[in-house]
Formats: C-alpha cells, sequence, structure tokens
C-alpha cells in the first residue's frame, strides 16, 4: 500500500530528483512535474512523469494535480532558478519576470489550484533560501523572490491551519544551481569566492540528505515552524 502521493516540481535534477528517488524508494507515489523527467520515476512503477514549463501560465494552468488514493497528497513546490546574477541597475525586464514566473508566480498558483482541486487530507512545501532574509549583492531577483516565498507560505498557513504548509531553508545544496552561481560574474557577484571555496572544500550538502530529511518532515508527529531549515530536522 502506498503511503500517499507526492507531486514534485522541478524532478530532473537536484533536490526535486533526490526526493523523487529517495520517495519511490521508500513507498510513496511520485508525480513529477518538470521540463524533464528523470530515471527514478521513468523506471519506477509508482513514478510518473507530466511534462510542463512552469515559466508559462499555460503550463502552470494545465498540469495534472492527482490526490493520493491512500495517505496524503503532498504538494512540493521545488521548481526554481537562480535568477540573473547582476547589479540591481543592470537588472532586464524579461529576466527578472522569468525569474518571479518560476520562482513564485508558479508556486503561488499551483498551491492555489491544489487547495481548490485535491480533497482528502494535504500539506504543501516549498523551497525556500536563506537569502530570504539576508541580502545578497547580485541577488536581487533570487533574494526578493524567495522572500515572497516565505511570506506566501506564512500567510497561507494563517488562511489553512488545519493543512501542513511550509517553506524550508536546504542551505547550500549541491545542484547545478551551485553550478551556475560558481559560474557567474565575480564583478557581479561580490561573494562569488565563498561559493566556490565552500564546493571546493567538500562542505555543500547533498540532495539526498535534504530528501531523507523532508520524508521524515511529511510524517512527523511534532509542530514544525513555517519557515524551517532542513538542518535542524
Amino acid at each position: 500500500m502506498s503511503l500517499g502521493r507526492l507531486i514534485i516540481t522541478g524532478v530532473s535534477s537536484g533536490i526535486g530528483k533526490a526526493l523523487a528517488e529517495e520517495a519511490l524508494a521508500a513507498g510513496w507515489e511520485v508525480d513529477g512535474i518538470g521540463r524533464n523527467s528523470c530515471e527514478a520515476i521513468d523506471r519506477h512503477e509508482n513514478g510518473t512523469f507530466f511534462q510542463s514549463d512552469l515559466s508559462t501560465t499555460n503550463g502552470v494552468e494545465t498540469v495534472p494535480l492527482r490526490a493520493a488514493s491512500t495517505g496524503p497528497t503532498i504538494l512540493i513546490n521545488n521548481a526554481g532558478t537562480i535568477g540573473p546574477i547582476e547589479s540591481t541597475a543592470n537588472l532586464q525586464t524579461e529576466e527578472l519576470q522569468y525569474c518571479m514566473q518560476l520562482n513564485v508566480l508558479a508556486p503561488m498558483r499551483l498551491t492555489a489550484r491544489f487547495l481548490q482541486e485535491v480533497s482528502g487530507e494535504k500539506q504543501v512545501y516549498f523551497t525556500g533560501s536563506g537569502a530570504a532574509n539576508y541580502p545578497i549583492e547580485g541577488w536581487a531577483a533570487y533574494c526578493a523572490s524567495k522572500a515572497a516565498v516565505h511570506q506566501y507560505a506564512e500567510v497561507a498557513a494563517k488562511e489553512h491551519p488545519t493543512i501542513r504548509i511550509h517553506a524550508f531553508r536546504p542551505g547550500k545544496v549541491d545542484t547545478p544551481m551551485q553550478g551556475v552561481i560558481r559560474n557567474s560574474s565575480a564583478a557581479a557577484f561580490a561573494d562569488k569566492a565563498h561559493f566556490v571555496e565552500a564546493y571546493e572544500q567538500g562542505e555543500l550538502v547533498k540532495p539526498e540528505h535534504v530528501a531523507q530529511k523532508l520524508l521524515q518532515v511529511f510524517v512527523a508527529d511534532r509542530e514544525i515552524p513555517v519557515i524551517f531549515s532542513t538542518s535542524n530536522i
């Protein structure tokens, strides 16, 4: 018998991919959403992939949201982008629109659809960031988008007190996004050397570690803050 159904956005790599792998192995059904699937979903009988471009309105509005036949249905709004790494004076409209659509508008609208359309026991999670509370030069779009996600989660949780709604801060995770950060311009991103050093020193958190912590949260009996760090679980 399935433990429930996870609906995960951004399953092709990073945290989304690791969560799909760990969840399927643990006995969950997984609906993966994104531009590309992952091997774990493609090869597992309890995995289903729905191709969708969440940077478009049509992609957000047409993706299927299926309820679990047993157990809870859990939406994990994980897809995202670091956005333009650039001085605030040089930010361009199209880059900002893409970042805000994928990081903010898509998870907000998917969550609204999920709350309206999916019946039974539900939970909602967002991949947040410490950058929501800490200003980083060159990351104006990303910091602003994650601050919006955190605040949205707080409001949604207040409006729906019987539903677990959380944003989690995973820390510096060894994902393709970190590769983009390391390859960015040092002129635009003053703290680049710190991220390069963290990678070279092996200090990045493994996506599998974050996934395992999240699976613990999904079934936890104790109360968890709306915004939490996976390192504290």
